[in-house]
C-alpha cells in the first residue's frame, strides 16, 4: 500500500517528535498527580495547559462539581476536584473527533513510586507513564502532526482531560457524558 505524500508528512512529523514525546512523558511521570493530591493535580494541569497552548486550538479549564465521599468517621463529606482541560480545534468542521484521557494517577503523594526507572528489558517504568501521561503525550504529538496535513480544515477535534478517572470519574463523568451526547452517531 502506498502512503499519500500528505499522510507521509504527518507520519514524518510524528517520527521527528518521538524523542520529545518520550521525554515529555517521562517528565510528566515525575509529577505526582494522585487523584487526591490537589497540589500535584494543579501542577499537572498547569503543565498540560502550557503544552496544549502550542497547538492551534482553544484551551479551557472546565470546573468540575464536588462529589460525596464517606469519611473514616462515617460522615458524608463533599470532595472538591480539579478542573478538566478542554482543547478544541475547528468545532464547526464537517468531521468531528473526540478524544479523552485523564491526568490523575493511582499513586498518592506519599507513595514510594515517584520516579521513572529503566527495566532490564529496556522498558520504562514510572507512575502514570503508560496510563495515562504517556498516552497524553502521544495524543498531543499526534494532534500536532495532524495539524501539518493539508486537509486538516475538514476535521475538528476536542480533547477532554479529566482529573479523577482513577477514582471512578465522580466529577468528570457529567462532562464526559455531555461531550458524548454532543457527538454525531452513525
Amino acid at each position: 500500500m502506498k502512503i499519500h505524500p500528505h499522510d507521509q508528512t504527518v507520519l514524518d512529523r510524528v517520527a521527528e517528535a518521538g524523542a520529545h514525546i518520550l521525554s515529555r512523558a517521562v517528565a510528566w511521570s515525575g509529577i505526582n498527580s494522585g487523584s487526591r493530591n490537589d497540589a500535584g493535580l494543579a501542577r499537572m494541569l498547569d503543565v498540560l495547559e502550557a503544552e496544549a497552548r502550542t497547538l492551534p486550538a482553544e484551551i479551557a479549564r472546565i470546573p468540575t462539581s464536588p462529589s460525596s465521599i464517606v469519611g473514616d468517621d462515617g460522615r458524608v463529606i463533599q470532595q472538591a476536584h480539579a478542573d478538566c482541560l478542554k482543547i478544541t480545534a475547528r468545532p464547526d468542521a464537517p468531521i468531528q473527533v473526540v478524544l479523552t484521557g485523564h491526568y490523575d494517577t493511582v499513586f498518592p503523594a506519599d507513595s514510594p513510586f515517584q520516579t521513572v526507572t529503566t527495566r532490564a528489558d529496556g522498558a520504562l517504568n514510572g507512575p502514570g507513564l503508560a496510563d495515562m501521561k504517556g498516552g497524553i503525550s502521544v495524543l498531543l504529538g499526534a494532534l500536532d502532526a495532524f495539524e501539518a496535513h493539508p486537509d486538516k480544515d475538514r476535521v475538528g477535534w476536542t480533547v477532554l482531560l479529566s482529573p479523577d478517572e482513577e477514582i471512578g470519574s465522580p466529577a468528570s463523568a457529567p462532562l464526559l457524558a455531555e461531550l458524548a451526547r454532543a457527538g454525531i452517531w452513525a
